[in-house]
C-alpha cells in the first residue's frame, strides 16, 4: 500500500443540514476505516438533526427535512453517538475538507450532545489541501471548483458516483489519496508526515475556498 499506516485512518464525510460548523448539523455520515492491512471497514449512519435541512443542502444531497426528520430516517445523534466515537478509537482521521469543515463540526456536535471524543494527538489528512498545494494552476474558472468530483476525474480518471452520498465519498476519498500518493513521490508516505505537510499549507486552501464560496460552490 502506498501510505505506511502504523494505526487505521478513518475516512470521514458528512451531509448537514446547512455549512456552519457551530449551528448546522448532520444527517447522515459515514466512516471508512483503512486499516494497516488495506482492509476498508465501513460505519454508516442517518441521523435526525432536530431541525430544518437547508434548501441550498437540500438541492445538492437530495435530503430534505421531511426525510431527514421523518420516522424512519435515523436516530438523534446522542442516541448513536457512543458507537460512533468508539469506532474512531487509536484511529488518525481523513477526509476533504476535513479540517476546516467536517472535523469542526463534528467537534461541535459532540460537545452539543455530551459525546465523549477528544481530537488529542490523532493525525489529520486532508485530501483537498494535497489537491490545492500540489496542483497550483489549476483553473477554477475554466475547470471548476477543485471540489471531490474534480478531484476524482483529476487522480483516478473516473466519474464520482453517488456523489453526496456520504459512504460514497469517503470511498472516493481514500482513492484519491493513494492516487496523489502514487503520482507525487515527494509527498511524505506516512500518516504523521502527510499531516504536517496539511498543516503548513492550510493558508492556500483556506484561500481556495474563500474562492469557491465567492462563486457559489461551497457545497460542491
Amino acid at each position: 500500500m502506498l501510505v505506511q499506516l502504523s494505526r487505521p485512518l478513518v475516512f470521514l464525510d458528512f451531509e448537514t443540514t446547512g455549512l456552519d460548523t457551530q449551528n448546522d448539523r448532520i444527517v447522515e455520515l459515514a466512516f471508512v476505516k483503512l486499516h494497516p492491512d488495506g482492509r476498508r471497514e465501513p460505519l454508516v449512519q442517518r441521523i435526525n438533526p432536530g431541525m430544518e435541512v437547508s434548501k441550498g443542502a437540500s438541492k445538492v444531497t437530495g435530503i430534505h427535512t421531511s426525510d431527514a426528520c421523518g420516522l424512519f430516517w435515523g436516530p438523534p445523534l446522542k442516541k448513536v453517538g457512543a458507537k460512533l466515537a468508539e469506532f474512531l478509537v487509536g484511529s488518525d482521521i481523513a477526509g476533504f475538507n476535513q479540517i476546516s469543515y467536517d472535523v469542526p463540526l463534528w467537534l461541535a456536535e459532540c460537545k452539543r450532545h455530551g459525546i465523549a471524543f477528544e481530537l488529542g494527538d490523532r493525525k489529520q489528512v486532508d485530501v483537498r489541501i494535497l489537491f490545492n498545494t500540489k496542483e497550483p494552476t489549476w483553473d477554477r474558472f475554466l475547470m471548476g471548483p477543485r471540489n471531490l468530483s474534480a478531484a476524482v476525474r483529476h487522480y483516478c480518471g473516473r466519474e464520482l458516483v453517488n456523489a453526496h452520498s456520504a459512504e460514497a465519498d469517503c470511498n472516493a476519498t481514500a482513492d484519491v489519496l493513494l492516487a496523489q500518493l502514487d503520482r507525487y513521490p515527494d509527498l511524505p508516505r506516512d500518516v504523521p508526515g502527510l499531516h504536517e505537510f496539511c498543516q503548513r499549507n492550510r493558508r492556500e486552501a483556506r484561500e481556495e475556498e474563500a474562492g469557491d464560496k465567492k462563486s457559489g460552490n461551497s457545497f460542491a
